[in-house]
């Protein structure tokens, strides 16, 4: 869902900004204001400051960070790296971390919060909790069950004997992300999915699809791309005549429906959005 959130704050930005440029600049045109004016200037303003840093988080939670989070499952060496918000890259035995499914409660739902992850820890010898991290995640219509099955593909590839064939037969497209920022078309093409499995949905709903994918580009392109360190890449070197390899240079191109529709439903949206604008403010124009 990255960018919903930050293309909120900075809509409400000008907002924001007229307020106190009317509110305090626009007083200096006057040359003498009951004491009550100012009085209740202060009142607005204290009101408004936690409204500034409502604003402030939204935005630091989608922009200038990490454009995503990487994980690397090392099937040979039974390791997993992943990037951590806030403690860098992180080193864990896969045999040591305790998983376990989060979701959210129904309070949560009708919030819109909603949740549905597998996370996992890791603890010490003296029971003292080292790591604990969101490993899996899903957005859409399929709730947990798609986060299972994102799971099980990871455990199979890890623990099966034949996990890597397994994996790599899964008909799934990969993201191309590795050492790259999202491309414009990848963008819309995850803010279409994220939003809606169902195509219907995903064109009834083109506003939101507007809205997720035009956020979720200015965020991703803030964001700073991560590096692995140079000793995890070579833990991880894939061999050059590995014939169960897949990435980006082996993926087939995107076909012309699986670009045009997210473009279809992106570009609907703003003409939508647009529309309604145009025939609330027309008697300003």
């Amino acid at each position: 869902m990255r960018g919903v959130n930050c293309l909120f704050g900075l809509m409400t930005i000008p907002v924001i900004f007229a307020f106190y440029w009317w509110g305090t600049g626009g007083l200096f045109k006057f040359d003498e204001l009951p004491a009550v004016v100012y009085f209740l200037l202060l009142i607005a303003w204290v009101v408004t400051l936690p409204v500034v840093v409502g604003i402030n988080i939204l935005i630091r939670w989608d922009m200038f960070r990490k454009a995503h989070y990487p994980i690397r499952f090392n099937r040979r060496h039974r390791k997993v790296y992943a990037w951590s918000q806030d403690m860098g890259v992180v080193t864990m035995n896969w045999s040591d971390i305790q998983f376990y499914s989060s979701q959210a409660t129904k309070s949560q739902d009708r919030r819109g919060m909603s949740r549905e992850e597998i996370r996992g820890y890791v603890r010490d010898r003296n029971g003292n909790m080292i790591y604990h991290l969101v490993f899996f995640k899903y957005e859409g219509l399929k709730g947990m069950k798609g986060v299972l099955e994102i799971w099980e593909l990871v455990r199979r590839y890890m623990e099966e004997p034949d996990g890597h064939i397994q994996a790599y037969q899964v008909d799934q497209r990969l993201l191309d992300l590795d050492g790259k920022r999202e491309s414009f078309i990848h963008s819309l093409i995850q803010a279409t999915q994220v939003l809606a499995d169902s195509r219907a949905f995903q064109l009834i709903f083109a506003p939101m699809v507007m809205w997720a994918g035009t956020g979720r580009i200015i965020a991703k392109w803030t964001c700073r791309v991560p590096r692995w360190p140079e000793w995890v890449e070579e833990k991880c070197r894939v061999a050059p005549d590995d014939p169960y390899v897949r990435n980006r240079h082996t993926e087939r191109p995107l076909s012309a429906k699986e670009v045009l529709w997210p473009l279809c439903c992106f570009l609907l949206g703003w003409v939508e959005v647009l529309a309604i604008l145009y025939f609330c403010f027309r008697g300003y124009l």
